[in-house]
């Protein structure tokens, strides 16, 4: 039996989330894959955090604990060569183990319980997240030629060979704080469109009326540093981080709630207006910081989309990772879309073809 989980993209309410603001998730096709150990040993935090949370839940000597210290999960579809995508690659492989774990629990009749899966999921994932070393204030300021998070290291620890291969023996990183709002679970284990508010996840639709062209920036960017570093220049400018923060929270429930409706027009206009106003709310947090948060590439596909009456934004921590742009949808969707990712390629970005995954956490036989 494998369980697999797929990526996601933060596509509206960025940084605002973890204040209680709704984001606007989208679940991807591109999807990590647990097994029980056929791979090299290797030290990843979260599949640590995995054993030891079902071990608190469920007591450590029962079969889905014994089970989460003998799983392995390939990531490797998360990662452009060696540069991680920013998919969502540690909450994925987060909730793919702990379904198998819970699975195979009782291999004969194995149970996939969302509710349990995403409970076990977020609490791994953000003590793992916790483990992660703050960045200092020299850090801060400190130029990097490479941005590292956790889906970076996990890899490093197991060899370029091995790039995208956690395993759960070996020792978990110093202790710190720093956490995630829990809306990367939320999609790999929901999957499709969902709006994430303070832990509650509202199922949404993607408006049949826009394209979504998701697109590789060129460069990794580290969430935990850029939130870091954004929490920091919020307490020394909070007038306008937060007027910034305020106006992403805004757009970020109005794209919500274009996803909410019904009717096709409304919700392809609304969230097509939705995302320029995010996108231009994302500037605007951007300059309160003077953070590189929207790369100059993402700047040039905005203007690129805007001859067909779409927009692009970050997704995210923005500074790097994955990207979207979205136009509208015509009769000539394929001309339409060919041109599109034409100009992205002309603006400097990297179309991935990346498109809605509606399936979320599953399992499977596997393969004989």
């Amino acid at each position: 039996m494998i369980a697999s989980a797929p990526g996601k993209l933060i596509l509206t309410g960025e940084y605002a989330v973890l204040d209680g603001a709704p984001a606007l998730v989208v679940a991807v096709d591109r999807r990590v894959t647990a097994r029980r150990r056929t791979g090299p040993y290797g030290s990843s935090p979260f599949l640590v955090a995995v054993a030891e949370e079902i071990a608190r839940a469920y007591g450590k000597d029962s079969l889905a604990a014994a089970a989460a210290l003998d799983i392995v999960v390939d990531s490797s579809t998360f990662f452009l060569g060696n540069t991680k995508l920013g998919l969502g690659s540690s909450a994925a492989v987060t909730v793919a183990a702990t379904a198998l774990a819970l699975a195979s629990a009782n291999p004969a009749v194995p149970v996939l319980d969302r509710d349990a899966i995403q409970a076990i999921a977020m609490a791994a994932h953000g003590n793992a997240q916790g483990s992660r070393t703050r960045p200092s204030s020299a850090d801060l300021t400190r130029p990097r030629a490479r941005s590292m998070s956790y889906s970076d290291l996990s890899a490093h620890v197991l060899a370029a060979q091995t790039a995208g291969v956690h395993t759960a023996t070996g020792d978990a990183p110093p202790s710190a704080k720093v956490r995630g709002s829990g809306a990367d679970i939320a999609a790999a284990v929901h999957g499709g469109v969902i709006m994430f508010e303070t832990g509650n996840v509202t199922r949404l639709a993607w408006p049949e009326r826009v394209i979504l062209l998701p697109f590789f920036t060129g460069a990794a960017a580290d969430t935990a540093e850029l939130v870091a570093r954004v929490m920091a220049a919020r307490e020394a400018n909070r007038a306008a981080v937060e007027a910034a923060l305020a106006a992403i929270a805004k757009a970020s429930r109005a794209a919500c709630q274009a996803c909410a409706s019904k009717t096709p027009e409304i919700a392809g206009n609304a969230l097509l207006a939705a995302l320029a106003l995010a996108a231009n709310a994302t500037d605007q947090l951007a300059a309160a910081t003077a953070l590189p948060l929207v790369p100059p590439c993402v700047t040039e596909a905005r203007k690129a989309l805007a001859r067909f009456g779409g927009t692009a934004k970050t997704t995210g921590a923005g500074g790097g990772d994955v990207a979207i742009g979205v136009i509208p949808a015509t009769p000539k969707v394929v001309e339409d879309r060919n041109l599109a990712e034409r100009l992205l390629i002309e603006a400097g970005c990297q179309p991935l073809g990346l498109t809605v995954d509606t399936t979320g956490v599953d399992l499977q036989p596997a393969a004989q």
